[in-house]
């Protein structure tokens, strides 16, 4: 996780602001249910990755024109990418953002009372996270304008109380998540590109697993079996210099990191894992929102028909779906083609997975 240093309180109170942060989307590359749990939840196992799909929250210490003491944290704006109220978004103790703040305040023992502004860029009901990365966001800005007291592991624990998603933002890049997935470890995943689409349409999350729970059992996917088939082509690039594809190894003099066709390589590389990625996606829930939902072929096609696609699967519960390709060109060229069938309302974005989950920038001035 990106921080802002050990001094980010002192810093931040002395120069009368706070922090601005990305929080961003995520994917889920698996997505398995084992079963249901004595306590109504969902034990599964699950590979998810941030995206460079961000939602962007402003933390204020004090009031941007006054310099007045905030009495009380609040969400004081919610507004698209254009300015303009998101509708149906709560700013009161409904908004998982302003739980996260009641809960490290509790865990720190005194209240952080903060202005928050946020501008939503992440599609809500859509499978992406975005409630769950804004939560996460919050824990973190909070650590930071208190100088760190807690640790990352700390902040996930904190985290997992407010939502199965929520530590998984506090983990930099992509991981592994078990039991309600609140539990999770870092799984190695250079950059790939991806496209992005969301449909007008939304689904609950409780809603697609109340159907899943009516279901019949089917056979359960294997995650080991989804790590092995990445692990395959997986870049290795350790301090022996060594590259690993398709299980060969080969040795690579540090010098050639400099050289010119170093950034082909890394490319190839990168592209080899996104083919591994693509060709072992797997959402147990997928097949579920198809019995409650006529979308799911309707936004799968036009996806599976770009090209160079390498695959295409929909996020958590849905309705968004994103489909892998070999380079950021080739993510364009689908991008733009699939605009061009698009409807109002209808989202599609180009976004590469993040080796760093939140990024933050110091507020130095209310005119930041």
């Amino acid at each position: 996780m990106t921080t802002t240093g050990r001094n980010g309180a002192e810093n931040a109170k002395k120069n009368a602001v706070g922090l601005r942060v990305w929080a961003p989307a995520k994917v889920n590359l698996f997505f398995e249910i084992l079963f249901k749990r004595d306590d109504g939840f969902h034990e599964i196992q699950t590979v998810a990755t941030p995206i460079e799909l961000c939602d962007e929250l402003e933390f204020r210490l004090q009031g941007e024109k006054t310099g007045a003491e905030i009495e009380k944290t609040s969400i004081i704006e919610c507004v698209d990418e254009a300015g303009n109220p998101v509708p149906g978004v709560p700013l009161d103790d409904r908004n998982l953002i302003i739980r996260a703040a009641q809960a490290f305040d509790e865990a720190f023992g005194e209240p952080t009372p903060v202005s928050i502004r946020v501008v939503k860029r992440i599609p809500s009901q859509a499978g992406l996270g975005g409630g769950s990365s804004d939560a996460a966001a919050t824990l973190a800005a909070l650590n930071e304008l208190r100088g760190r007291p807690f640790s990352n592991e700390r902040l996930r624990e904190i985290g997992g109380r407010l939502g199965s998603d929520v530590p998984l933002f506090l983990l930099d890049g992509a991981s592994v998540g078990r039991s309600r997935g609140e539990i999770v470890e870092p799984f190695d995943l250079p950059e790939i590109w991806l496209v992005v689409l969301k449909p007008t349409e939304g689904l609950s999350t409780p809603e697609v697993f109340r159907r899943y729970a009516a279901l019949a059992p089917t056979p359960k996917r294997s995650l080991d079996d989804f790590c092995a088939a990445v692990a395959t082509v997986k870049w290795i690039n350790g301090a022996n210099g060594i590259n690993r594809i398709n299980g060969i190894s080969e040795a690579i003099d540090p010098n050639e990191k400099k050289s010119a066709n170093w950034g082909d390589k890394a490319t190839s590389v990168n592209g080899a894992v996104a083919a591994a990625v693509g060709g072992a996606l797997f959402n147990r829930l997928e097949e579920v929102a198809a019995t409650i939902w006529d979308g799911v072929e309707r936004y799968r096609a036009p996806l599976a028909a770009t090209r160079d696609v390498l695959g295409v699967q929909m996020s958590g519960s849905g309705t968004a779906f994103f489909a892998i390709y070999p380079s950021e060109a080739a993510a364009n060229d689908a991008a733009e083609a699939l605009r061009l069938q698009c409807v109002d309302g209808e989202t599609v974005a180009v976004a590469r997975t993040l080796a760093t989950t939140f990024r933050f920038q110091k507020l130095e001035s209310a005119a930041e």
